[in-house]
């Protein structure tokens, strides 16, 4: 999809997100130059992050940069294309509420299985609280953990499915303040 450093298929690309050809034209231009092989490696990527959030490096850090990797190279191939890019950016820039709920929600749920336990929770606020500096990120994390469970676990399974996640999103402080950390 254009990762070799071809052009890509910018009308084809206005399928999956919601910019004009025009504005994928002028991104493109900008990712070239800031990514000439036409991709981001994981290397590369966590040190973009590392950069853009002040929290220094660290295990739990580096387990969040590699999650939210993943999300980004949706085919797996170890590389972000310009197009799993742009269709990121899209969501995040110009998604409705619930998209951009839902794929907050798939980068916390780190096995895929569509449900969110107390420690895929507590790992992925361990992880925002570190990448942001912030002391006693496990104690804190874990606290918010339990938060969370009671005030938006509707079934009482001690999961939170998709639908739980994004309903109690406007309602539950503690998910607003999880959902704040990226």
């Amino acid at each position: 999809m254009g990762q070799d450093g071809s052009r890509p298929d910018y009308h084809n690309l206005t399928k999956n997100c919601k910019f004009s050809t025009r504005e994928l034209h002028d991104w493109h231009k900008r990712f070239k130059k800031d990514f000439p092989s036409g991709g981001i490696d994981r290397r590369q990527f966590i040190e973009l992050y590392k950069k853009m959030f002040a929290g220094g490096p660290g295990h739990e850090v580096d387990a969040f940069c590699d999650q939210v990797f993943r999300r980004y190279d949706a085919d797996g191939d170890g590389v972000v294309s310009f197009e799993e890019f742009m269709v990121t950016l899209s969501v995040a820039s110009r998604g409705t509420r619930t998209e951009k709920l839902r794929w907050a929600f798939a980068l916390y749920d780190r096995n895929g299985d569509g449900l969110l336990t107390g420690a895929e929770i507590t790992q992925m606020l361990t992880a925002i609280y570190s990448s942001c500096g912030k002391e006693s990120s496990g104690v804190r994390a874990k606290e918010t953990t339990t938060t969370i469970l009671r005030s938006a676990d509707d079934n009482g399974d001690g999961r939170l499915s998709e639908d739980e996640f994004v309903r109690h999103a406007s309602d539950c402080k503690a998910i607003k303040e999880m959902l704040q950390g990226f």
